[in-house]
């Protein structure tokens, strides 16, 4: 299977081409101009690239967040129009699995033994984020918009964390420092390494998108934020 993956969740943006698993050609962006100039260019380039025509394409897979409301809306919205024009099926891809499947464990402790947290900076002492084991991604706590701080107090009481099977937690992602502050701030004694310089990677999309995701119609393609958007909290307090 041959699909386009592509991530605007955050702030920076991607796309590639894989087949099966193996990337063709894939590009990450780290621009500072708004995805919604960034992005379609960006698809061009990958594209031309690997010398792919959308038709030649079984589908597309993209990251629908959590992470940040503008560029996941622009994402999704790129998607769904390449769909429906070439008549290809999508592939919803989680932004925090994308993440975790983004990060190789260079530590001596193994997969099997570690806890990875994949955590996006959500703003005020907020995160998004899940913990899952390293090595099957099995979620032990599910994604969602958390408080740092009771989200560090929920890794502590997972049971495998209690009873050290997974003697290793690894926090990646632009939440990494927000979930250090938490944990320090509660004295937590576990060993935990963090990576704030992680990045969702065009391998980690593809990796969700291949690990047997459900193909779906492009229409039937919808955000999950996890969290309401502003205009959605000031409309309500309004």
């Amino acid at each position: 299977m041959r699909l386009l993956v592509c991530d605007t969740s955050n702030s920076n943006c991607s796309a590639g081409v894989f087949e099966d698993g193996k990337g063709i050609c894939y590009e990450l962006s780290f621009e500072t101009l708004t995805h919604s100039e960034t992005f379609m260019p960006l698809v061009h380039r990958v594209m031309k690239k690997a010398g792919i025509r959308h038709e030649d394409l079984d589908g597309y897979a993209v990251t629908v967040g959590p992470g940040s409301f503008t560029g996941i809306r622009i994402g999704l919205s790129a998607v769904k129009g390449m769909a429906l024009a070439s008549g290809k099926k999508c592939i919803a891809v989680s932004s925090t699995e994308a993440l975790a499947r983004s990060c190789e464990n260079a530590t001596m402790t193994p997969k099997n033994e570690t806890l990875i947290v994949p955590a996006i900076d959500a703003r005020n002492n907020r995160v998004f984020a899940q913990a899952a084991e390293d090595d099957t991604l099995k979620s032990l706590l599910p994604e969602n918009a958390y408080d740092a701080d009771e989200f560090a107090a929920k890794i502590e009481k997972i049971p495998e964390v209690i009873y050290a099977k997974r003697r290793q937690i690894i926090v990646v992602g632009s939440g990494a420092s927000v979930m250090k502050k938490a944990f320090e701030k509660a004295g937590a004694k576990l060993n935990i390494y963090y990576a704030p310089g992680a990045a969702i990677m065009p391998k980690g999309v593809a990796l969700s998108a291949f690990a047997d995701k459900e193909m779906i119609d492009a229409i039937d393609l919808k955000a999950s934020y996890c969290a309401a958007s502003q205009a959605e909290r000031l409309k309500k307090n309004g």
